[in-house]
C-alpha cells in the first residue's frame, strides 16, 4: 500500500534535509528498463531505502555526486516505507516524492547455509566491483561480500548461491561463510578472503587440476579466464560462478579445459600482480 506523501515532514526528515551525513548513498545504478536513476540509501537508524529519480529532475552530474545529491533531495516522507520515487511535473515543478510504499522486495531463495549475516553488521572497506566489496565482520574478520544491490540483480546471485552449495567441502572455490541479508531477506553472501595472484601460463598444470576437479562434480564453470583463478604457493582456487551450470556434457567440459591455455597466455605480463581478494 502506498504511503501518502503530503503533509509536514517528520523531524527525522528535516534532520536529513539539513545534515546529509544522516543519510548515506550506498549504491547508484541506472534502471535497465526506464530512464531513471536508482539509489540504495542507508539511514543512520539502519534502515535501507530504495529511491528512484526520474531523468531531468536534477543535473546529471548531481545524480552521480552523492554529497550534492543529498543536499538536493526533498524531505523524506514519514511512514513505514522502503521504496520511493522522486519526480517533478509541470503542475508541481519542484522535485518531490510522487509515491512511497512498503515493497516486498525479491530475495535469494536457495538458502542452504545455516549462517546469516545482516548487511549492517559489515564494515565495507573498499569496493572491488559494484557488487563486490572487501569488508570486515566481528565474527569472520576480513571477508568478501558479494550481493545484489538492486532487485534486477537478484537472479545472478540466486544462481551463484546455489553453485556454492554444490562446491561445499570440495576445496575448489573460496569458503562460503554466510548468506548476506538485508532487513531479513537474503541478497548475497560472504566468502573467505583469499590472498593470491591471477593465473599465468606458469600456473597451467595446477589450474588444469582444479578445473578437472570441478568437472568431476559435473559442473561447467562457464567463464574460464585467468582472472577467475587465484593462485598462491599453497593452493589454486576458482572464483566467479555466476554462469556455472551442472550437467554431464563431456564435450563442453573438454572444450573448457582445452581453452584454458589460451586464456592463461592472455596478459601474461600482469600475472604476478597480487590480489588479496576473491569474487
Amino acid at each position: 500500500m502506498k504511503v501518502p506523501c503530503e503533509g509536514v515532514a517528520s523531524d527525522d526528515s528535516i534532520k536529513i534535509r539539513t545534515r546529509a551525513a544522516e543519510l548515506r548513498v550506498l549504491d547508484i545504478a541506472d534502471d535497465p528498463d526506464t530512464p531513471a536513476t536508482h539509489y540504495r540509501l542507508l539511514k543512520t537508524s539502519g534502515r535501507i531505502l530504495y529511491v528512484s529519480i526520474d531523468a531531468g529532475v536534477y543535473d546529471e552530474d548531481d545524480n552521480y555526486f552523492p554529497p550534492r545529491l543529498l543536499d538536493l533531495l526533498p524531505p523524506l516522507p514519514s511512514g513505514d516505507w522502503n521504496k520511493g520515487h522522486i519526480t517533478k511535473t509541470k503542475e508541481r515543478p519542484e522535485p518531490h516524492f510522487a509515491w512511497t510504499r512498503r515493497a516486498d522486495l525479491p530475495r535469494i531463495t536457495s538458502t542452504w547455509h545455516p549462517t546469516h549475516v545482516e548487511f549492517n553488521e559489515l564494515r565495507i572497506d573498499s569496493k572491488l566491483m559494484p557488487n563486490v566489496a572487501e569488508a570486515s565482520h566481528p565474527e569472520f574478520g576480513d571477508v568478501i561480500a558479494k550481493y545484489a544491490r538492486f532487485e534486477w540483480e537478484i537472479s545472478s546471485y540466486q544462481a551463484e548461491t546455489e553453485v556454492y552449495s554444490w562446491l561445499e567441502g570440495h576445496n575448489i572455490g573460496p569458503n562460503f561463510l554466510s548468506h548476506l541479508t538485508e532487513d531479513g531477506r537474503v541478497i548475497g553472501f560472504l566468502l573467505q578472503k583469499l590472498n593470491g595472484h591471477h593465473a599465468g601460463i606458469q600456473d597451467l598444470p595446477r589450474c588444469e587440476d582444479i578445473v578437472r576437479k570441478l568437472h568431476s562434480l559435473h559442473i561447467l564453470h562457464g567463464d574460464i579466464n585467468r582472472y577467475n583463478f587465484l593462485v598462491n604457493q599453497k593452493q589454486v582456487r576458482l572464483i566467479d560462478f555466476e554462469t556455472s551450470v551442472r550437467g554431464q556434457d563431456e564435450d563442453k567440459q573438454a572444450e573448457e579445459l582445452r581453452g584454458l591455455k589460451g586464456e592463461l597466455l592472455d596478459g601474461l605480463d600482469k600475472a604476478s600482480t597480487t590480489h588479496p581478494r576473491t569474487a
